[in-house]
């Protein structure tokens, strides 16, 4: 029998989650807006603050009860909200409200409504819902549009739930938020958004060079930090996938798929990075606890040290760096 190591023992406490929320509350506040005065009036207390704060929490809380209902680790652990909650909490772009922390949230309850249609196939209900939060999100972010074709081919092949009556329901779900939405512009004869949107939609920026070349030293950290152990997480779960039940390989199955998706996009489109970085962190927090939770070797349990050394230095850069 293999010894328990730090990972282990960080992954099955029950004080891992209210340490990095603790964590993620006090960083939340950094970086300083000036270099003057006191550390009060430097810290950044403002509205986006605090509504970033508020979505990157409902965020977490939708990521504990998808993974306390379906069991998607086999072992008792808090390990996906919090790292969800350090990765927001290191990310400086994560801390004002934006787009893509609204797609996130939306992104992680389509996740855990998706999954509760598993192998049912009276599931109009929480079809029709998780396409609804898949059409709030595409407001938000017009990528997300290409979500639900992979949600959808998903439910089909892996969840088995896929029903004429629910492709119905998906269809109707996604477009209900859509009427809303329109009909207000309508009513207010204010389409200045909606042109924003289809502008946003079609239009396509040649890979150049010079698109890799805008983004910050922060941009590239923090993405390749989260790209390179959560594909470590997913390449390990590829590898392992027999040892989980045939519910959960299928239900995990579809993080990975949105994970290379989202992934892809960034590399063809990086002037997105700081709207997408929050979907691609929902769909890689839980590749990157199954991988924590559920090994123990001298390797992996390096590399888990290498990841929080790794968080470390990215809180540093990112948040204190320029202080």
């Amino acid at each position: 029998m293999r010894k328990e190591r730090l990972q282990n023992h960080i992954s099955g406490s029950v004080f891992t989650l209210p340490v990095c929320a603790f964590i993620t509350c006090v960083l939340w506040w950094f970086p300083f807006t000036s270099s003057t005065g006191s550390l009060f009036d430097r810290l950044n207390f403002d509205q986006s603050h605090f509504a970033s704060l508020a979505l990157v929490a409902l965020t977490a809380y939708v990521l504990i009860e998808m993974n306390n209902v379906n069991i998607l680790i086999r072992i008792r652990t808090r390990m996906v909200s919090s790292i969800w909650l350090v990765s927001a909490a290191v990310i400086e772009s994560f801390h004002n409200y934006s787009a893509g922390l609204v797609a996130a949230f939306f992104l992680a309850l389509a996740f855990h409504l998706k999954f509760s249609t598993y192998q049912h196939r009276d599931c109009q209900a929480s079809t029709f819902h998780y396409a609804v939060a898949i059409g709030i999100a595409s407001i938000f972010v017009p990528f997300c549009v290409a979500l639900l074709p992979l949600f959808l081919w998903h439910q089909t092949f892996f969840l088995r739930s896929m029903s004429l009556r629910s492709l119905c329901a998906a269809i109707v779900g996604f477009l209900f938020p859509w009427i809303l939405w329109v009909s207000y512009c309508v009513y207010k004869e204010d389409y200045t958004y909606l042109t924003e949107w289809v502008g946003q939609l079609t239009t396509y920026y040649p890979i150049q060079v010079s698109s890799y070349a805008q983004l910050t030293y922060h941009q590239i950290a923090s993405w390749g930090i989260v790209s390179l152990f959560t594909f470590i997480g997913a390449i390990h779960y590829l590898s392992t996938t027999y040892y989980d039940k045939i519910q959960v390989r299928m239900m995990l199955y579809s993080f990975v798929i949105i994970f290379f998706f989202v992934e892809a996009f960034i590399a063809l489109q990086p002037q997105h990075l700081d709207v997408m970085l929050p979907m691609l962190m929902v769909a890689g927090a839980p590749l990157m606890a199954h991988f924590y939770a559920l090994t123990k070797s001298w390797f992996t349990s390096s590399i888990f040290v290498l990841s929080v050394m790794a968080y470390i230095a990215l809180g540093y850069f990112n948040l204190f760096s320029q202080i």
